[in-house]
């Protein structure tokens, strides 16, 4: 199977097992000798359950102090699973999106969809357990509105590796805190894993970042030149500021010291 098969199949699958589905012949087996123009989709294919809600459908995220109600320990789930389908999607959009990006570039985002499609299978599972199905819940569409701006792999990284994965670093710690509070070890394992492989993503998006902007340029400011309009660098970081964790992902002390001071 062509890659570009792969990440159509992906993005537009209509079922959630499509959405999990891996290559016939594993991930090895993909092809990438045969390109297509550069596509940027809009908006991906779901099944009915998980269709994009409107405002007025969402519900809000939970305080984490509420975890210990089963309800809103699954809302708070369900959020996160919707995350990670979001991102498998904009990784089988950004093979569609760059053709014509460095094999290296492809064939990581490749080993990320990997990724993603095994975290969505966490939550998933999870979901189950405590009695509720992914889908339940309305479901939104941030990292999608960022897409149209999303012009380059540069632009790419600094928006899903650089930005909404690089925040999970102080994220997932944070909340899988709060699981253990409540004894539910079992999401907060989840969460450790996640937060593990998140170090890679972002370090994914550090390598991108030093290849396209060089070693003579600043990479916090290359960074924040090339966020979309709907992002800014807070996003990318949550309350407890974990810098070890950047250091592990190989961003520089320049670009730590800039996330650190963002507001």
């Amino acid at each position: 199977m062509l890659v570009a098969d792969f990440a159509e199949r992906i993005l537009f699958a209509d079922t959630l097992a499509g959405k999990l589905a891996t290559p016939p012949g594993g991930f090895d087996a993909l092809r990438d000798d045969e390109r297509r123009d550069p596509i940027r989709h809009s908006e991906p294919g779901r099944p009915t359950e998980l269709e994009i809600a409107s405002r007025d459908e969402r519900v809000k995220f939970p305080h984490p102090q509420n975890f210990g109600d089963p309800e809103m320990a699954v809302r708070a789930l369900h959020a996160f699973a919707n995350h990670e389908l979001m991102a498998l999607e904009l990784m089988a959009w950004a093979l569609l999106a760059y053709p014509d990006a460095p094999g290296a570039f492809r064939a990581g985002l490749l080993r990320l969809i990997a990724d993603e499609q095994r975290h969505l299978r966490y939550y998933v599972d999870r979901i189950a357990q405590m009695g509720a199905r992914f889908g339940d819940l309305p479901v939104n569409d941030h990292f999608w509105r960022c897409a149209p701006a999303l012009t380059t792999p540069l632009k790419w990284v600094c928006a899903m590796n650089l930005t909404f994965e690089q925040a999970n670093l102080d994220h997932a710690p944070y909340f899988a805190e709060h699981f253990r509070r409540v004894d539910d070890e079992k999401s907060a394992q989840i969460l450790d894993k996640i937060f593990e492989d998140e170090i890679h993503h972002v370090g994914f998006g550090a390598h991108w970042l030093r290849k396209y902007c060089g070693p003579e340029k600043n990479s916090f400011e290359t960074y924040v030149a090339n966020l979309s309009f709907h992002n800014e660098p807070a996003r990318g970081r949550g309350v407890d500021f974990d810098a070890e964790a950047r250091r592990r992902a190989g961003l520089d002390d320049t670009f730590i010291e800039g996330m650190a001071s963002s507001q």
